[in-house]
């Protein structure tokens, strides 16, 4: 960006030549170290508050420092210099960040140690215009804005200072080589020639010579170019015409003369005036001309306006810091080394937090004053700025804690040491504020950081592009998005076009170029970008141009997005949309030859069943032609049977997908086709396609008729199978009980044979309780008393008993688990499935075998005849032997009822059945793995139950008996079972009434609702069942139990029993007690 003195204009160009030839007169490159010139570099440094500060003289290849602070080296080459630029201005010349420079961003001290940034220079112009060099400040941190007004007029006035520094040394060497020649021309007079050759040569200075009166002689060339005048104007001249006229009034020119005479030298330094009338302040030395043959004086001038003016403007410039230093808060010290002696302006005491002319020293307020943890380092400073060896800098930044404020503050501190006979005699310097720059700068590199983190985290490319030098830095997601290491990138905008894909490069290189040639700022283009791979990425790509004030381009920035996601999504758009048009294009060509060549009816209809188009079919299957058709509601064509069906599916069809729909469509004959309707609703109409189902319909219903028989036929063959099953162990039961009635009748019978019989007709009618229960549970018709119980532990009850069913020579295995294995069914039909399923692998090894049982918990119930499997936890009963095995064939038979390969009188045929029916009924299944000829397995399936804790088997129920005079209703509506239980009750000493059915019992409890202490009733009766009986009983007498009894009974099959008690037909007395006493009484625990 340009300078606000390039603003302002370049100092004329001057003759690099003739500048060079400058710095080659005033002889002063390499020269030693001058204390004067290292004071001004110090004074740089505290003023302008820099690090670095240096008096740059430019040479033809190289900067050489005359002086210099804050560097070690003396000489840089010359394109690394921008003291180079700085000579080429009138002004103070600046660069706020020499990173953004074109001219300074490349530079070796700038891009490395010591990483320059911020750069102010005074140029160092002689009285005849050359510039020498500059006068600069330097900084390590950029500087916005640069240096204030005050700090910019301080570095000029210093500036020609080191000018007059530099020219006075020229001076003083001439005036020693005057000197010179003055006493070579006493010992020499007589030598005009020579002594007028050495006159002539001292261009810089005059050389006047003076009779004894005081007339110039003599006027060398030196005086011509000083004062103006010629030889010729000057000769005859009294010596009072170049000096002032105030000079002349108060006889100065006199002075000198008698001075010399009699001191044999007058020197001085005084205003004298030129041919032009102008001034200027000259040194000027006169002696008198010994052993000449004409007496007279000899008076050199030298021009010393530059280094008289410099004197001033020291003097007003140390005037003018003690404001700047008031104005900028700054604090000044200065400590005598060789006294002790700290001293301290207010300002300084500020800073240490102590009131204005408070005492001070270096123990007791410096180091006091600066922070515990920063002390040893400040100390360590002051010290390595006494050094000798070193060069005396002192420099360094330190927090301070205000001695009687406690304040804490950030302090920058610089000085300059200066030495007496090689040790340190005093260390000045200033002290400055600078908390808030430091607060600033933590803030800063807050956000730094979080930029660079941001920076990294994103997957964008960001670009950098120096637009002067053609420079561009990436970030890290060059490599991580695109495959390109940051090591192999070329940092130029050539490298990021080359890798844009050739038929987008071209287009991307013009309209980058038009936003920057073109005076804009926002650019954005996509394109496609090569990865290190090979392949392109879609890119969308947005960048910033940064201008000058002049408007001149100086840096771009960007981020290249991945756009490959959507822009594939977008091409698989287009591909499908045009893939979708072919299709659509095809498809109406298919619709249209389906629409003509369909078999099927195709109808468009509006949303009241108005046909508006019909395809050639109608003609075809019904014998309307189009426009018959068109016009026509769908209810004109209907059988009048099939118009409400018909309205109802056209209702469906207006708001969704009608499902398929079968009615009679009128044929123009006068007959009836059967069409099946498919339709569903479309942008306002209904679309319709009907197949003439008319031959299928009557296919169907041949079809259905013959099913129907043969269901019937073979309803009839299993329940003949079933009928002569159930007849014939039924009448095996028969015969033995009719045969032990018959021998109770004999008379003379002895009691053994009377009990013997007895047990006889009992153990039979248990058996025929056990047919009936395995009966019902194969038809899920039985009423199980389900509860949660441990399948295992049940089963590790029965180890006992099953050794006893199946033999001694079967060996029994159990693998029952250590965890519970919970299930709800009823645990007498469990026991009993499991029995019936020993017993069966008992017969199938023929007594003689090896049995296992194992339980275990399994998550699903796997897919058994034609049914999917169910994802949930069971628990899984197995039971194998190592029989014969079961046929293929056979396997889908062995649940059938009476279905057996036992001889005749070896079992009923029904074992299986009851463990299918049981399993259905408690929402499980049975499974079977067989294999002939090396045995079979039986797996039982039962839902987990989730109950916590599962009914104790072992449990028993203690009753309290039933009192004398307790009195129970009977309902039975079969007499002899009625009688039955009311003499059964008489022996247990109770009271009893009966009656036929459910009304009579309402009318008799509403007579007397005292009397009866329980109600004992049947199951199915005429007219109200037992179950409804119960509910109006605890509607109308809630207090009064109810027991229900039944062989059988589809309701309490499908329902259960809710909640009520339950006594199956047939029941012996003590169970009709028991069941009795449970209802009457409540159960106490415990008891035997």
């Amino acid at each position: 960006m340009p300078t606000r003195q390039e603003e302002a204009g370049a100092r004329p160009e001057t003759n690099e030549t003739d500048r060079l030839a400058a710095l080659r007169r005033h002889d002063i490159l390499d020269t030693p170290t001058d204390r004067k010139f290292d004071r001004i570099v110090a004074l740089v440094q505290n003023i302008c508050r820099v690090p670095i500060a240096l008096v740059s003289l430019v040479d033809v290849d190289r900067q050489w420092f005359k002086a210099r602070g804050g560097v070690d080296i003396d000489q840089t080459a010359l394109d690394t210099s921008v003291c180079a630029l700085a000579i080429r201005q009138r002004d103070v010349f600046q660069i706020d960040d020499l990173t953004a420079d074109p001219r300074t961003a490349s530079m070796s001290l700038v891009t490395g140690a010591p990483y320059l940034r911020f750069y102010a220079g005074a140029p160092l112009v002689t009285q005849d215009g050359q510039a020498l060099g500059s006068l600069c400040a330097i900084d390590t941190a950029a500087r916005p804005g640069g240096l204030d007004a005050a700090q910019r007029e301080a570095l000029s006035l210093l500036a020609e200072q080191v000018v007059e520094l530099i020219e006075n040394r020229d001076a003083i060497r001439e005036r020693d080589h005057a000197m010179a020649m003055d006493h070579a021309s006493r010992r020499l007079q007589a030598t005009e020639d020579r002594y007028q050759a050495i006159v002539d040569s001292a261009i810089d200075n005059a050389i006047i010579a003076m009779d004894a009166d005081g007339i110039v002689t003599s006027w060398s060339a030196g005086a011509e170019r000083i004062f103006g005048w010629t030889e010729a104007e000057m000769l005859g001249s009294p010596a009072d015409r170049f000096f002032t006229p105030e000079d002349c009034e108060a006889g100065i020119p006199d002075r000198e003369f008698r001075i010399a005479r009699k001191e044999g030298r007058a020197s001085d330094e005084r205003w004298h005036i030129r041919k032009d009338g102008s001034r200027f302040y000259a040194h000027g030395a006169m002696t008198p001309l010994l052993g000449a043959d004409d007496p007279g004086f000899v008076k050199a001038v030298r021009d010393i306006t530059a280094e008289h003016e410099t004197k001033v403007a020291l003097e007003d410039a140390r005037r003018t810091a003690e404001v700047v230093t008031t104005a900028a808060r700054l604090g000044t010290f200065d400590y005598d080394l060789i006294h002790d002696v700290l001293t301290w302006d207010d300002g300084a005491r500020a800073l240490f937090g102590l009131p204005p002319g408070a005492p001070v020293s270096y123990q007791e307020a410096f180091l006091r004053g600066v922070h515990p943890d920063d002390r040893a380092g400040a100390d360590a400073a002051v010290q390595s700025s006494l050094d000798p060896a070193g060069d005396g800098l002192f420099e360094t930044e330190y927090r301070t804690i205000g001695i009687e404020d406690g304040k804490l503050r950030h302090i920058a501190a610089r000085g300059q040491t200066f030495f007496e006979d090689g040790r340190a005699a005093r260390l000045i310097g200033t002290i400055h504020d600078v908390t808030d720059a430091r607060l600033a700068e933590a803030k800063l590199r807050e956000t730094e950081q979080r930029l660079r983190f941001a920076n990294r985290a994103t997957n964008d490319a960001i670009w950098d592009w120096d637009l002067v030098r053609n420079h561009v830095t990436w970030n890290e997601a060059i490599e991580r998005s695109y495959g390109h290491r940051l090591a192999d990138v070329e940092p130029t905008g050539d490298w990021w076009i080359d890798h844009i894909h050739t038929e987008d490069r071209g287009r991307i290189d013009a309209s980058i170029h038009a936003v920057i040639d073109g005076g804009g700022t926002d650019w954005a283009d996509s394109y496609r970008f090569r990865r290190a791979d090979g392949s392109y990425a879609d890119i969308r790509d947005r960048g910033f141009v940064i201008r000058s004030d002049a408007g001149d381009p100086l840096r771009m920035i960007g981020a290249m997005l991945d756009d490959s996601e959507r822009m594939s999504r977008e091409r698989q758009l287009r591909d499908e949309a045009v893939n979708l048009a072919e299709q659509v294009e095809v498809s109406t060509a298919e619709l249209e030859r389906l629409w003509s060549a369909s078999p099927d009816l195709i109808v468009v209809a509006s949303t009241e069943g108005v046909y508006s188009q019909a395809n050639p079919a109608w003609m075809t299957i019904l014998g309307y032609e189009e426009v018959e058709v068109i016009g026509r509601a769908a209810t004109d064509f209907i059988h009048p049977d099939d118009v409400a069906s018909t309205a109802r599916a056209l209702a469906i069809a207006q708001v969704g997908e009608l499902p398929p729909y079968v009615c009679r469509f009128r044929h123009k004959d006068g007959s009836y086709r059967w069409i099946s309707w498919a339709a569903a609703p479309d942008r306002g109409e209904i679309f319709a396609i009907g197949r003439d189902v008319t031959a299928s319909r009557e296919a169907d219903e041949v079809l259905r008729q013959t099913e129907d028989a043969l269901r019937q036929s073979q309803k009839v063959e299993a329940v003949g199978q079933l009928t002569g099953g159930v007849a014939h162990d039924f009448n095996n039961l028969l015969t033995v009980i009719r045969g032990s009635v018959d021998l109770l009748r004999r008379p003379g019978l002895s009691d053994e044979k009377r009990v013997r019989y007895v047990d006889a007709i009992a153990d039979t009618a248990d058996r025929a309780t056990k047919l009936t229960a395995q009966l019902l549970a194969f038809a899920r018709r039985q009423t199980l008393q389900p509860q949660v119980f441990d399948a295992a532990a049940s089963i590790a009850s029965l180890q006992g008993m099953l050794p006893t069913l199946t033999g001694s020579r079967i060996e029994t295995r159990y693998d029952l688990p250590e965890q519970p294995t919970l299930v709800l069914a009823d645990p007498s039909q469990f026991d009993t499935a499991i029995v019936n399923m020993a017993v069966n692998a008992r017969d199938a090894m023929n007594g003689e075998g090896s049995l296992a049982i194992k339980v275990e918990m399994v998550s699903e119930l796997p897919a058994l005849r034609n049914h999917a499997a169910i994802q949930q936890d069971h628990v899984a009963i197995s039971i194998a032997d190592i029989g014969t095995g079961i046929p293929a064939e056979r396997i889908e038979q062995i649940f059938e009822p009476f279905f057996t390969t036992k001889g005749v009188g070896h079992g009923t045929g029904l074992g299986l059945s009851q463990v299918f029916g049981f399993a259905k009924q408690s929402g499980g299944d049975v499974g079977v793995d067989s294999e002939v000829g090396r045995g079979t397995t039986f797996t039982l399936y039962l839902p987990l139950a989730t109950a916590e804790k599962p009914a104790d088997i072992a449990e028993r129920l203690s009753l309290q008996p039933l009192e004398a005079g307790t009195c129970i209703l009977v309902v039975e509506d079969n007499r002899e079972v009625g009688e039955f239980a009311t003499q059964a009750l008489s022996e247990l000493g109770l009271g009893s009434h009966w009656v036929a059915d459910a009304d009579a019992a309402l009318v008799e409890l509403d007579r007397s609702p005292d009397r009866y202490h329980a109600v004992f009733t049947d199951v199915v009766m005429p007219g109200r069942s037992g179950i409804e009986l119960a509910d109006e009983i605890a509607r109308l007498h809630p207090q009064l139990p109810v027991v229900l009894t039944s062989g059988y009974s589809n309701v309490l099959a499908q329902e259960g029993t809710k909640g009520l008690r339950l006594l199956r037909k047939p029941y012996s007395i003590e169970e009709l007690a028991e069941v009795l006493a449970e209802a009457t009484n409540q159960p106490v625990k415990g008891g035997s």
